[in-house]
């Protein structure tokens, strides 16, 4: 192949190609040519560029805080679900434009202001006392290269944050407005509730076949085969490669020595005896990461010479998992697959021919994915499907003879109390003890959000306008009795009240400030870009 080139590299073509290639380097760098070093921007505002790297520094914060929240519940799959990412960016957006409104005010954080910050902030300090050594660790395990950025970021946060405070704290609330919210929060309602169960007017209805047909015809999509998957799986897990790793002695001592300030507290030390066992198996564990780590590269390197992960896997002594092929219940219940959910995702979204990717789990574990088989769904046949139609068919007709019997009793009950409207049409009754709107009180299995809710907008002795779907059928709500909430609580309670409901309205007076400045300047966000983080 080498000899080719050579031979070829005195052609004109060649020469052009090279030629242009050597332009390349002169106008814009070897370094950049070969690793694409640019800046990518996430968004601008007012031409004030975020790039991607002070952005991915920001997300990276975030999640770091979230991992540390959340400990073994912290997972990739959450963080998308709470839409971390995006509240970073429009965070990141609103503190640039705060800056610019602080810097136009005049507002600065003094040093006096940081000083005093970073030495009482107890994360830094030893015994109640500012350690600079502790200092200089944490600020760099916070991801800061040095002291001075954590200062320079800090300042400007205070700056931040003196002017969202006075904003907040402009606030004001009456004492109208503070009873008002006490009375939401303690006044309590006795609630009734007539159920109307569809299950129980099932007997009298029929479905014949053309109603079966139709109902077919308009709900194919309930009535499909399930998706199914074959797939080979490889799995490198870090615990079953512990298994087999030794530490030896001289290295737990070493490694005691280096980490001896963690488990030293007012300047004393636990001995090593105390923590042996357990910095062994942190040992370990640790190998065992850099080992499973290593082979998933080896994996990947073979998987790039090999077009079948079989093969690449036998290259390296691997074990392949081959499922049949299974639905997603069935994954669900699969050793493998029903492990991890993001692992049963990607192995229901390849498809054969897919590159082979390794994704790395939550848990450390290091897995590859090739899709052998997929079994589209397909519709089923009447015939096939023929008893649940005609179950489903009927259980709505069901649900609609309920809705509109719910809506002629309430039309009707006007006059009627629960008692009555119960023993008229044979309807199960219910009544709670009294209840908050917070469902303090009650903690009946019937009594749903939804139900006192219908109650706490509906007037005493007054039947609320709509019926609340609830699992047991649909509820009929009465208002029985509405409790004032008591002086002597409400005394004890008035100033606590009081500064939430202020926090409260601060709160909303920030978000309409935050709007209208929003409004006032230009803010473009590269979704192109962010999608790639």
């Amino acid at each position: 192949m080498l000899e080719i080139m050579r031979n070829q590299a005195q052609s004109w073509i060649a020469k052009v190609i090279l030629g242009g290639i050597a332009l390349s380097f002169g106008l814009w760098g070897v370094g950049d040519y070969f690793t694409g070093n640019r800046v990518a921007y996430v968004a601008e505002v007012d031409g004030k560029p975020i790039s991607d790297r002070s952005f991915s520094q920001s997300y990276d914060r975030q999640l770091n805080s979230y991992r540390a929240m959340l400990g073994q519940q912290f997972s990739k799959t959450l963080v998308e679900q709470l839409g971390v990412k995006d509240s970073t960016l429009q965070t990141m957006i609103n503190r640039q434009l705060m800056l610019d409104e602080a810097a136009r005010m005049g507002l600065v954080a003094s040093d006096v202001a940081l000083l005093s910050y970073v030495q009482n902030n107890p994360t830094f300090q030893q015994a109640g006392v500012f350690d600079s050594q502790r200092y200089h660790t944490f600020t760099r395990n916070m991801g800061f290269a040095t002291p001075r950025d954590y200062e320079a970021e800090t300042r400007v946060n205070l700056m931040i944050d003196a002017l969202q405070r006075a904003i907040v704290d402009s606030a004001q609330v009456s004492d109208a407005e503070v009873r008002a919210q006490f009375e939401r929060e303690f006044s309590q309602r006795t609630i009734a509730a007539l159920m109307i169960d569809p299950e129980n007017l099932m007997d009298d209805i029929k479905v014949d076949d053309k109603a079966a047909q139709r109902w077919y015809d308009n709900h194919t999509q309930n009535y499909h085969s399930k998706l199914k998957v074959r797939v080979n799986i490889v799995e490198i897990n870090p615990v079953e490669l512990a298994k087999d790793l030794r530490i030896d002695e001289e290295e737990v001592a070493a490694a005691y020595e280096t980490r001896k300030s963690v488990w030293t507290v007012d300047g004393i030390s636990k001995p090593l005896s105390e923590v042996h066992d357990a910095l062994l198996q942190t040992l370990v564990l640790e190998k065992a990461r850099d080992e499973a780590y290593e082979l998933s590269q080896d994996l990947d390197n073979a998987l790039g010479m090999e077009d079948s992960l079989k093969i690449a896997a036998n290259s390296l002594g691997l074990a392949v998992y081959e499922t049949e092929a299974i639905d997603r219940d069935q994954a669900l219940t699969d050793a493998l697959l029903g492990s991890d959910q993001t692992l049963l995702k990607r192995a229901f979204a390849t498809i054969p021919g897919d590159s082979i990717d390794i994704i790395e789990l939550d848990d450390g574990r290091f897995m590859a994915i090739e899709s052998m088989q997929r079994i589209e769904p397909e519709l089923l046949a009447l015939n096939d499907v023929r008893v649940e139609v005609y179950e489903d068919a009927r259980s709505d007709a069901a649900k609609d003879k309920a809705a509109a019997l719910a809506k002629s009793l309430i039309a009707e009950a006007a006059e009627l109390s629960p008692d009555e409207l119960a023993q008229k049409g044979g309807y199960a009754k219910f009544i709670s003890k009294p209840v908050r709107r917070n469902g303090a009180g009650d903690y009946a299995n019937w009594l749903t959000a939804d139900i006192i809710a219908a109650a706490f907008n509906t007037g005493v002795g007054q039947w609320a306008g709509k019926a609340v779907v609830t699992s047991r059928g649909l509820a009929l709500v009465y208002v029985v009795e509405a409790i004032a909430g008591d002086d002597a609580v409400f005394e004890e309670e008035k100033a606590a009240i009081a500064l939430e409901a202020a926090k409260a309205k601060g709160a909303v007076r920030f978000a309409r400030w935050i709007s209208t400045v929003r409004d006032r300047h230009e803010i473009v966000i590269h979704n192109e870009v962010l999608e790639r983080i």
